[in-house]
């Protein structure tokens, strides 16, 4: 019915002792990358006494396994630790991605069926909601829930009646998940619920987490992305800790969203009639980033009057620019604008033409002479449709038998063998390089939509065996590395483009580039646990995670054209490295992770191979002589006009 500009109904006399009790409630909810079995201590019943006069509300949710089935844990009246504490502290096996939370202080008791969290199954799955906070007026009226309605409320609260019609209106449209409600059609539900009185509100059905604050700031929520490695397990406030004591959970990435900020992380507070979308410890939606959900306003003189939006699809993951020191970042995009990998990943495929000069100074000095050596060089670009090779140039300031063939993954190498004593080399690769749009590139299949995993014919994975082997690491290493990938698998319905987009860019955002900070021996596992390196190091985790999904992936060598519009230009001063994936419908397309974008005429492309040392710039073998080696490299790219 038309709403008025009075549409918050007035709160009836008795309401400011319910005013009261919720000024001392809590909402947290948790969303993990993956499974974690979280520590729980209510430290308000713990450290307190028994004390019968003022109990303690409670309610926890979780889905066992990663299952559609929820548990749902809670005490309406509880004084001191006891049996129920006890199982969240100190049961291990919760091993769930989304938790939820409603602790209701010492106030008034309640009956079990009004106590939050509640839960009805639906489509064959447990949705689960909370709320904080009150809704006024006649709710069989503004909130109906049918003649015969399949959802009805077993307790008296206000806050189960809004969820059976929630759980209506889901039913209504035949939707079987939350991702199929559409989440501007959501966002307007929410907004019709908080024109009756003060909305915050966690709904989750155990894949997508939704997060409404209230549209005056009420109990306001706040947000928080905390990512490892952490430098404590501990989350705390002054009622509540949780701690990630687990090994496994240590190395998890999780969105927290809590009524108070708590002891570490950076805090947001979510703004008013602001919904978020969590799965997998990402933010998936967020209606202030999204030009519909702005339509329709947050006046809530017109929300009641609102004919909810035409149902829409999931929007990709909405990225939190989080600055990392030292990490080279995309443009600067104004901060209306919905961001998504896919989107982010295009921008780096411009349209325009670019040449490119090349300049690879390369120097070995010796302690002691050389007297005999053996030399490969793989410096020449690459020469496609997508890449011309103008001018190449490769010079050398000593002489010897040289040859130049193409090994067996299509590189141009150049060998050398040298036989005279000599104390410095210097190699001068000098390359001009015209590169096409990227945008020919087809990132998206013309056909259908894939999926993971991939299915390949006998032939199709002999041909690319070289290309899904994971390195040689332990099996329980692989097995972590796997569980990592797999989380990207589920936050984004096993579609691979968006799959491997999320990996790109969650490298790219996760993982501090630091200079210096690793080795050629620095496996994919190191890198994945201490979330730092260089280029190579970010290359080579991509590359393990796709290969571990089934994914064909080869190491590519070249170089990066910073120009003005990175940050970290360290990058352009040696040879850059990123990862290609083998795509069924277009063949090797390059991603680089050490950038968060898709490989297009920024990159020069080089040598590629299973590894680094099937595509190294520069190797040898120095048969006598030598000694202790110093090696300088010099690397020059500049635009060329014209």
């Amino acid at each position: 019915m038309p709403n008025q500009p009075s549409s918050r109904s007035a709160p009836p006399p008795d309401a400011a002792v319910k005013r009261a009790e919720h000024q001392l409630t809590r909402l947290l909810a948790m969303s993990f990358d993956g499974a974690a079995s979280p520590s729980i201590t209510l430290k308000a019943l713990v450290n307190a006494r028994e004390d019968r006069d003022h109990p303690y509300g409670w309610g926890f949710a979780w889905y066992p396994a990663q299952t559609s089935s929820a548990l749902v844990v809670k005490d309406p009246t509880s004084i001191g630790d006891n049996p129920l504490t006890k199982l969240l502290r100190d049961w291990e096996r919760f091993a769930s991605t989304v938790f939820l939370c409603h602790l209701r202080g010492a106030a008034r008791s309640l009956q079990e069926q009004d106590t939050h969290p509640f839960s009805r199954s639906y489509a064959g799955r447990d949705w689960v909601l909370a709320h904080n906070g009150d809704l006024f007026g006649d709710l069989a009226q503004e909130l109906p829930l049918g003649d015969e309605p399949v959802f009805e409320p077993v307790g008296n609260t206000d806050s189960e009646h809004a969820f059976c019609w929630l759980m209506r209106n889901v039913r209504e449209l035949h939707a079987r998940r939350l991702a199929d409600v559409g989440w501007a059609r959501l966002l307007g539900w929410f907004r019709q619920l908080d024109a009756l009185g003060t909305s915050n509100f966690m709904f989750t059905d155990g894949v997508d987490l939704v997060v409404y604050s209230d549209s005056e700031g009420y109990n306001g929520l706040q947000w928080s992305r905390l990512k490892p490695p952490h430098a404590t397990t501990r989350l705390e406030t002054h009622d509540i800790e949780i701690d990630l004591q687990d090994a496994e959970d240590r190395s998890r990435t999780l969105v927290v969203v809590a009524t108070q900020p708590m002891s570490v992380g950076a805090w947001t507070p979510i703004g008013a009639s602001q919904m978020l979308v969590l799965r997998r410890g990402a933010v998936l939606y967020d209606s202030n980033a999204d030009p519909e959900a702005r339509a329709l306003g947050v006046t809530r003189a017109r929300q009641r009057s609102l004919t909810p939006s035409p149902h829409v699809a999931p929007m990709p993951m909405q990225e939190v620019a989080t600055q990392v020191p030292g990490r080279s970042m995309p443009p600067p995009r104004p901060s209306h604008e919905p961001v998504s990998p896919l989107v982010l990943a295009r921008r780096s495929l411009a349209s325009d033409v670019r040449t490119l000069s090349v300049v690879h100074d390369t120097r070995y000095r010796y302690e002691r002479p050389v007297e005999r050596s053996a030399h490969l060089y793989r410096l020449r670009p690459v020469h496609d449709v997508q890449q011309e090779v103008l001018q190449h140039e490769l010079t050398l300031t000593l002489d010897g038998l040289r040859r130049d063939y193409e090994d067996v993954f299509g590189n141009r190498v150049t060998g050398t063998e040298i036989e005279e004593p000599y104390s410095e080399l210097r190699i001068t690769s000098r390359s001009v390089v015209r590169l096409q749009p990227g945008s020919s590139s087809q990132l998206l299949s013309p056909r259908r939509r894939f999926s993971i995993p991939l299915v390949w014919m006998p032939w199709q994975r002999q041909m690319m065996l070289p290309y899904l082997l994971p390195p040689e690491l332990p099996e329980t290493q692989l097995t972590e590395l796997y569980d990592f990938a797999m989380t990207f698998v589920a936050r984004r319905d096993s579609d691979l483009v968006q799959t491997l987009l999320d990996l790109n860019m969650t490298i790219y955002r996760d993982f501090a580039y630091r200079s210096g900070s690793t080795t050629l021996e620095t496996t994919p596992f190191d890198v994945y646990c201490n979330r730092e390196g260089v280029c190579q190091d970010f290359a080579n985790l991509l590359i393990c995670l796709a290969r571990l999904l089934g994914i064909p992936a080869r190491y590519r060598v070249g170089y990066i054209f910073t120009s003005g519009v990175y940050e970290n230009q360290m990058q352009s001063e040696a040879s850059h490295a990123w990862a290609e994936l083998y795509l069924p419908w277009t063949g090797w397309q390059g991603f680089d992770p050490t950038n968060g974008c898709l490989v297009g005429r920024d990159h020069v492309r080089v040598a590629c191979g299973r590894n680094y040392r099937d595509a190294t710039p520069t190797s040898g073998t120095i048969y006598k002589g030598g000694g202790f080696e110093t090696l300088s490299v010099d690397v020059r790219v500049e635009e060329i006009e014209g």
